[in-house]
């Protein structure tokens, strides 16, 4: 067994800041993005808006910064952006309010609950010429480059599969991940990051899918989500649900090794990840040093739109390809088949 420690670096040279407002005071917020920006010297928070003042007040005191009770009055702040963490079922009111208010925005995952949903909020940072990206923190950490580059060598071969698991306990009945006015259940919260990660390490966008989601007969939510993808020449298979220990992997199956990351979406700042590579008998372990990849994420996006340095991938564009492949989920469930990407435009229209 070998094993090699690779290192990566998030300095950056700056010139201007970029103002955030706040919308929504969410644990995820509070926890992860919060210290992210307070770590970045080009990224300040400069507004907090949340449903009451009172809320506000608490949530930034840490902060100091000018706080709201409600949602709107946060887009007349001094900002140039906002981060919106709301429940998925908001995500389009209040997303279309910030471009129609000029503010690029953070969206939270899953960008919202529909394919024309999502059209929409695309359509609205078009018509105002804002930016708008979903937070998928996950594919900002370096660990997926590294995955990445191996393919591009060729180090495993043909690519024929990707297996991806993320589950957790159940939260309690009232957490808003269950509630299904707010756009909760397990594909939106879930299933949708080793659905987003095999679109990254495939490169391309799937065919179709099939999928089978679990629906709490009291919640009325989907608890347990299966979403098989069909690629051109190869698989992705997604696994996720609230009544499962937690797991946060994948597993790349190529013709002539596996490469297996034990934790490829909720990655503590402070963990230090590891790629497994399995060719035969042998075993090489790949350890990348502790990284915040929201940190990350926020300075790609900052560089992104102060034209700075240009992203690997499209926001606008990506948001949209993602929220096709759930909608062909949510489709795939209710008609109990396998449903072509291409078929979604076409559903909605008749809708």
């Amino acid at each position: 067994m070998e094993i090699l420690l690779l290192h990566t670096s998030n300095q950056n040279n700056c010139e201007m800041t970029l103002k955030i407002g706040l919308i929504g005071c969410s644990r995820v917020a509070k926890n992860k993005i919060i210290p992210a920006i307070n770590s970045l010297d080009f990224i300040s928070i400069d507004a907090v808006g949340s449903r009451t003042n009172s809320k506000a007040k608490q949530y930034a005191k840490k902060i100091g910064c000018q706080t709201y009770g409600n949602y709107d009055d946060v887009f007349s702040a001094d900002i140039d952006c906002v981060y919106i963490s709301l429940p998925d079922g908001l995500h389009e009111k209040w997303a279309i309010k910030a471009a129609e208010a000029g503010l690029h925005i953070l969206c939270e995952k899953s960008s919202t609950t529909s394919y024309e949903s999502a059209k929409k909020m695309v359509n609205a940072c078009k018509l105002s010429n804002t930016r708008i990206l979903e937070c998928f923190s996950f594919r900002f950490h370096p660990q997926h480059t590294r995955v990445l580059e191996l393919i591009k060598k060729n180090s495993l071969g043909d690519i024929h599969n990707f297996i991806g698991n993320f589950g957790y306990p159940k939260p309690e009945n009232n957490n808003i991940r269950l509630k299904k006015e707010l756009g909760g259940g397990i594909l939106n919260d879930a299933c949708c990051y080793p659905i987003c990660a095999s679109r990254i390490i495939f490169n391309e966008e799937p065919i179709g899918v099939m999928s089978n989601l679990i629906i709490d007969p009291v919640l009325d939510v989907d608890i347990s989500a299966s979403v098989f993808l069909m690629y051109d020449k190869k698989n992705a298979y997604a696994e996720s649900g609230f009544d499962r220990n937690f797991k946060s992997n994948y597993e790349i199956w190529g013709s002539k090794g596996n490469i297996k990351l034990n934790r490829a979406y909720a990655v503590p700042k402070n963990f230090e990840t590891e790629l497994h590579i399995t060719k035969n008998d042998s075993i090489e372990i790949m350890k990348l040093e502790p990284v915040d990849q929201t940190a990350i994420m926020f300075k790609t996006f900052y560089e992104e739109i102060s034209k700075i340095k240009k992203s690997n991938f499209d926001f606008e564009a990506d948001l949209l390809k993602q929220a096709k492949i759930l909608e062909a989920a949510r489709l795939s469930n209710k008609k109990k088949k396998f449903i072509y990407l291409e078929e979604i435009s076409e559903y909605n229209n008749n809708q």
